[in-house]
């Protein structure tokens, strides 16, 4: 699946799915330099760099949401092919180990420019994991595993935490635009992409207004601090 859209501002977004888990892989960048990030890099280094091919882009930094490895297992080739910056948020860099070349450090808040129109803001979203970010484009948020089309990301995983995944939805709820669109990290709903509108009119997590009902639902049949399952050989 490919889902291209170019803004009158003159930036980009490129999204593709790929590998056994459904992952949504982004290339989001300048149309004037065509130059871009490449979000959450995993599965099959080729195709995404054939796919920035394709569209006839480079890459020049590398955007991880979080260090699951179903978001990060092929930023090392990536970052072979392109000499980019791996940008992370400090407290997941903490929490994970991760480690790369080129490795940024980020604080939330922090922002970085990609040619002469796209700025990306880094959003600290925790809850699926402690360091997980969001990155704010215009009119848009690439959410990694924070938020899906009528779901959330998983809050019973080593790093999980269900009460602050609450407060981040809501914390969202309340920054951004109704008609901000949700990219999300998986292809986990019925569309590939949302506006937070209509999804506070259909995502149960959203609906859900006190903490303890969104605990209860959100880890209903979970075991909390549950490992990651082993990551799986798959081939495109």
């Amino acid at each position: 699946m490919t889902n291209n859209n170019m803004t009158e501002t003159g930036i980009f977004v490129h999204q593709f799915e790929l590998g056994p888990w459904d992952n949504f892989i982004y290339l989001i960048g300048d149309r004037a330099t065509r130059t871009c990030a490449v979000v959450d890099p995993a599965w099959d280094a080729p195709t995404i760099l054939a796919e920035a091919e394709k569209l006839d882009v480079k890459i020049t930094h590398i955007l991880c949401t979080h260090s699951h490895f179903d978001h990060v297992n092929r930023v090392n080739e990536i970052l072979e092919a392109t000499d980019a910056p791996v940008h992370m948020m400090g407290e997941e860099i903490d929490f994970s180990g991760f480690k790369s070349e080129n490795l940024v450090r980020h604080s939330p808040g922090d922002s970085l420019t990609i040619g002469q129109h796209l700025e990306i803001t880094m959003m600290h979203t925790p809850g699926h994991t402690p360091g997980c970010t969001s990155y704010r484009i215009p009119d848009a948020l690439v959410t990694g595993d924070t938020l899906f089309v009528n779901g959330c990301g998983r809050c019973d995983f080593i790093g999980g935490d269900p009460e602050t995944m609450f407060y981040t939805l809501q914390d969202l709820i309340k920054k951004l635009p109704p008609k901000t669109t949700m990219y999300p990290g998986h292809n986990y709903g019925d569309k590939p992409t949302a506006t937070l509108d209509t999804q506070l009119q259909t995502n149960p997590y959203l609906l859900l207004p006190k903490v303890e009902d969104f605990i209860s639902h959100r880890m209903q049949g979970k075991t909390p601090n549950t490992p990651l399952p082993p990551e799986p050989k798959w081939h495109p």
